[in-house]
């Protein structure tokens, strides 16, 4: 789980960023009241934040309705404003289907490729909070990996969130074609 703050960065450089990202949080050290899953670990939100997450859902077929009440069950734990889950293994419908159980977000898709020439899947979603969905201006599907949504607010602030699943290096060609897509979707952005 991430807090993020409005702010820029012209110096920023995205290629390093999704090539090598930051990792803040060290999983294989935390304490069962540190955990993800703990309520204690959560602070006040500064203000203009929000917390986002992302998940590998590692497909949404099978167990469905499990992993969906845990999604909720996470999100209104940590009040999640932005939560991204990749690897779903479904279409838009789908999963806006699944999505009904989380009545307080509004949910995202990027399309799926189902060719026989892909070994994963994909698919990814975007999960807003409600009271957020309204300024939701555009999204788009990149690819089955890769959705952006881009947010207006008040004071001509615009708000550009990227969901990305990364597959694994057993696909080195679907993994370097993926941070290429992503490394020119944020240059185009900037």
């Amino acid at each position: 789980m991430y807090h993020c703050t409005l702010m820029t960065d012209t110096n920023f450089n995205y290629d390093s960023f999704v090539r090598n990202p930051p990792n803040p949080i060290d999983i294989e050290n935390l304490s069962f009241q540190d955990s993800l899953f703990s309520s204690n670990s959560l602070s006040p939100l500064p203000p203009n934040s929000f917390n986002i997450s992302s998940f590998n859902i590692n497909g949404l077929k099978t167990h469905s309705q499990n992993k969906i009440e845990q999604l909720y069950n996470f999100f209104s734990l940590k009040h999640i404003f932005f939560g991204g889950v990749v690897d779903t293994h479904l279409h838009p419908r789908q999963m806006h289907f699944l999505s009904k159980r989380l009545s307080n977000y509004t949910v995202f898709s990027s399309s799926l490729d189902t060719s026989q020439y892909v070994c994963s899947s994909g698919g990814v979603s975007l999960f807003i909070e409600n009271s957020l969905a309204p300024h939701v201006h555009t999204y788009t599907s990149h690819s089955s990996r890769l959705l952006s949504v881009d947010l207006y607010f008040k004071g001509n602030i615009k708000l550009r969130i990227f969901v990305v699943y990364i597959p694994s290096t057993s696909d080195q060609v679907l993994q370097d074609t993926t941070i290429d897509l992503l490394t020119q979707a944020l240059s185009d952005t900037k």
